[in-house]
């Protein structure tokens, strides 16, 4: 709906307002220096013409989702034929709710993994059937550079499919000549450019956030350790840890990855490796070793595997950055559909369509419960004439947004507390009467009335369209109460 907008694509809305106000034009996101902006200056661009919204931010990601359908379905042509590229097609543009989500919204650049994900699938698939050596071939191998390094510029996601890529056709050929490594790196290094620059400019800022996200240490944990040899020590343990649970936490997101519950999940798993089973002898001559059907496979294979290392290394446990296997999982299922040639036309079409239906309904089931909607509350706000708040962060960045900054919020009373644009919480901090919002009947607002009643802070409360609005007496920093925070 156009009066929701989650809080990790208010901020990339945010940056496109800015971008089309001509007052900054960044390289990355807003404290997060691990991703691109594509996005946000696509969407300024829109903004140049059409009033600030959800939905015409939104059309910014639209044909980078496009692309990266289009690009799956020619790779699966390639390598498997008509048919099968229509299927993981229609599964790529109709997925599971976490993929329609992560790709439909403009979220910190998930739809320019599913586009240059995909355009790096195509490349590879092209480059596995053209003659070694060639004039094309070398344009090709620095397009899939440029492309590969601009992916990864914009979300690290597209990196480990870049490197699957380059592995599996490197063996299909035989080894790379000097020619295409030098093609290949200089579109990379193109490509992953912007990235470079800004690291350069900032005295290596992702690096610095990359470390803080893979060791889960945070600058405030810096500040207050006793000793930085033993929070090194103490956080590196804990890395070490988590790596011997990925597994376990990875395939617990599967039923999430899948959209659907742990038995039909696991029966969906078990069904198709069944089928695959069952079909191994009409298989046989389908997919022959050597030709483009099995070096589609290789290439779905080794992409696989060097995306599960890659999120191994950094600790990357949550079902979304499981986000790059939609795009092998739809080429995997352009596999099975051949390797289910001899299978009777109307099941594999029953069966699809099962899957298309399940994973419709369960996309028109999470949006009706995604996030808080603060429409109701922007407008009770505009009425009371307040314009500064401190509260969570998935409510400061969409008021920001949707009031287009007339309302401004400060993330700091949590519980996420994520800051984003340090500019916001300084105005907060500037007004003479901020109030404070919380979702309703929520601990993070019980243990707000707990601290201001506990140090005598004078307060009135005013229950808004879901949410409660707190206007204590004078202003009061979220620093001087003991609130609740999660992040």
């Amino acid at each position: 709906m156009d009066d929701f907008i989650g809080a990790d694509e208010a901020v990339g809305g945010l940056m496109a307002l800015d971008i089309a106000k001509g007052r900054d034009f960044p390289l990355l996101l807003w404290e997060a220096h691990y991703g691109g902006v594509l996005t946000s200056y696509l969407g300024a661009i829109l903004f140049q013409w059409f009033p600030p919204s959800p939905f015409v931010y939104r059309l910014a990601s639209l044909p980078l989702g496009l692309v990266g359908v289009v690009a799956v379905a020619a790779a699966a042509r390639i390598l498997w034929g008509i048919g099968p590229a229509l299927a993981a097609a229609l599964w790529l543009a109709l997925g599971p709710p976490l993929l329609f989500a992560m790709s439909s919204q403009a979220v910190g650049g998930y739809p320019e993994v599913l586009c240059f994900g995909g355009l790096t699938l195509w490349l590879a698939a092209r480059l596995g059937r053209e003659v070694p050596n060639g004039h094309h071939a070398c344009r090709t191998w620095a397009v899939l550079g440029a492309v590969g390094g601009f992916g990864t510029y914009s979300l690290a996601f597209v990196l480990p499919l870049f490197v699957g890529a380059i592995w599996v056709v490197r063996r299909h050929r035989g080894g790379l000549g000097a020619r295409e490594w030098g093609s290949l790196g200089y579109g990379f290094f193109l490509g992953f450019l912007p990235f470079v620059l800004y690291n350069l400019a900032h005295r290596g800022a992702s690096v610095v956030r990359l470390a803080g996200r893979v060791l889960d240490v945070s600058r405030a944990e810096v500040g207050q350790a006793p000793s930085l040899l033993w929070l090194g020590v103490a956080k590196g343990l804990g890395y070490l840890w988590r790596l011997t649970r990925f597994p376990l936490l990875v395939l617990e997101n599967v039923p999430t990855f899948l959209g659907l519950p742990s038995w039909g999940a696991w029966g969906l798993i078990a069904a198709t490796a069944g089928g695959v089973l069952l079909a191994h002898r009409a298989a046989r001559g389908v997919v022959p070793r050597g030709s483009s059907a099995g070096f589609g496979l290789a290439l779905v294979g080794w992409s696989g595997l060097a995306t599960l290392l890659f999120l191994w290394i950094l600790g990357l446990d949550r079902a979304r950055h499981l986000f790059p296997f939609y795009l092998l999982a739809s080429l995997g299922l352009a596999a099975l559909w051949t390797i289910l040639a001899r299978c009777p036309r109307f099941l594999k079409g029953a069966g699809m369509g099962l899957l298309l239906l399940c994973n419709v309904v369960g996309t028109a089931r999470d949006a009706r419960s995604s996030g808080p909607r603060v429409s109701g509350l922007l407008s009770a706000l505009e009425a009371r004439g307040m314009a500064f708040l401190y509260t969570d962060y998935f409510v400061a960045y969409p008021l920001i947004f949707l009031s287009r900054e007339a309302v401004l919020a400060s993330p700091l009373a949590g519980p996420i507390n994520v800051e984003r644009r340090p500019a916001y919480t300084q105005a907060v901090e500037s007004s003479p009467h901020p109030g404070y919002v919380f979702e309703r009947n929520t601990e993070a607002s019980a243990v707000f009335v707990r601290e201001m009643q506990l140090r005598g802070y004078a307060f009135r409360l005013e229950p808004v369209a879901g949410f409660d609005l707190y206007i204590p007496a004078r202003h009061v920093h979220p620093n001087e109460l003991n609130l609740l925070r999660r992040f």
